[in-house]
C-alpha cells in the first residue's frame, strides 16, 4: 500500500514538474531548436533577454500592477477573513460561498462582465478594469490564507486587551495584528505572483498596457525563442525565492515566539 502512494506521489511530481526541467534545460541549449539531443551549453538567452526592452518593459509593468491587485486583495481578504472567522456557523458556510464565486466564475466570463460593468460607467479597459478583476479572482486565495492564521489566534488575549481599557482598534493593532503579519505577507506574495501570471483577464482587459504575460503568449504565436524560456525559469526562481523568504520568516517569527515565554520564566 505504502509502495502504491508513493508511486502515485512519484508520478503526480514527475507530471507536474517535468515541464518546468525540461523548459530549464532548453534555456540553456546553444541551439535555437527546442529538440533533444542538445547542441551545446550557452548563456547567451539570458543575455538576449536582458537586452529585449519589449520583454523588460512588459515585466515591470507586471510588477508595477500587481502591487494595487496585491494591496487590494490582501485588505479585502483580511477583513473578509475576520468576518468569516467571526461569524456563526451557517453564516460562515453562505459567506465562504459567496467569496469563491469569482473563483468558480471562468475567468473569461468575468473579464466580458467586468468590460460590461465598465462601459456602462464610462471607464475604458486599461489598468483599473484589469486590477480590480484581477483582485477580485485573486481574494478567495488570499482570505483562505490570511483565516487559515486568523482562526489560530488565541480569542482571550484581545478579549484581555479590552478588559484593560483598549479599544476595539487598539486591541487589533496591537494584539491581533501582529500576529497576522506572517499571513498577511503570504497572502500578498500569493496575489503578486498570481496577478503576473495572469493572461485571461489581461487579454480581455489591458486594454493599450502590455503585461508581460500578454508579451510572452504573443511571442509564443510567432517564434518559439529560447530567450521565452530564460524568462520563464527567472520569473520561477524569483517565485521560488519570494517563499523561501516568507518560509524563513515565520519559521523565525516561530522561534521567538517560543524563546521569548522560556526568558520570561
Amino acid at each position: 500500500m505504502k509502495q502504491a502512494r508513493f508511486t502515485v506521489l512519484l508520478a503526480a511530481t514527475v507530471f507536474l514538474y517535468l515541464p518546468v526541467v525540461v523548459l530549464a534545460v532548453f534555456s540553456f541549449n546553444s541551439s535555437e531548436l527546442m529538440a533533444f539531443p542538445l547542441s551545446g551549453f550557452t548563456l547567451g538567452w539570458y543575455s538576449e533577454l536582458f537586452d529585449n526592452k519589449n520583454m523588460i518593459a512588459g515585466l515591470l509593468t507586471s510588477i508595477l500592477l500587481a502591487q494595487p491587485v496585491a494591496i487590494f486583495a490582501t485588505l479585502f481578504g483580511l477583513l473578509a477573513a475576520l468576518a468569516l472567522t467571526g461569524l456563526r456557523k451557517f453564516a460562515t458556510i453562505a459567506f465562504g460561498i459567496l467569496l469563491l464565486v469569482p473563483f468558480l466564475v471562468p475567468k473569461g466570463v468575468l473579464a466580458i462582465a467586468q468590460i460590461m460593468l465598465m462601459s456602462r460607467l464610462g471607464i475604458a479597459r486599461g489598468t483599473l478594469p484589469l486590477v480590480l478583476a484581477q483582485a477580485a479572482v485573486i481574494l478567495p486565495f488570499t482570505t483562505l490564507v490570511i483565516a487559515s492564521v486568523a482562526i489560530r489566534l488565541d480569542k482571550a488575549l484581545e478579549e484581555a486587551a479590552r478588559d484593560l481599557g483598549a479599544s476595539p482598534w487598539q486591541a487589533f493593532r496591537r494584539v491581533v495584528f501582529p500576529q497576522l503579519k506572517i499571513g498577511l505577507s503570504v497572502a500578498y506574495s500569493i496575489a503578486v505572483i498570481l496577478s503576473i501570471s495572469d493572461l485571461t483577464l489581461s487579454v480581455f482587459l489591458s486594454g493599450r498596457i502590455q503585461p508581460l504575460s500578454i508579451i510572452v503568449a504573443s511571442a509564443f504565436r510567432t517564434r518559439l525563442s529560447p530567450d521565452l524560456n530564460a524568462m520563464q525559469v527567472l520569473v520561477l526562481l524569483a517565485t521560488i525565492a519570494i517563499v523561501i523568504a516568507i518560509e524563513t520568516a515565520r519559521r523565525r517569527r516561530a522561534a521567538q515566539g517560543r524563546i521569548r515565554p522560556a526568558q520570561q520564566e
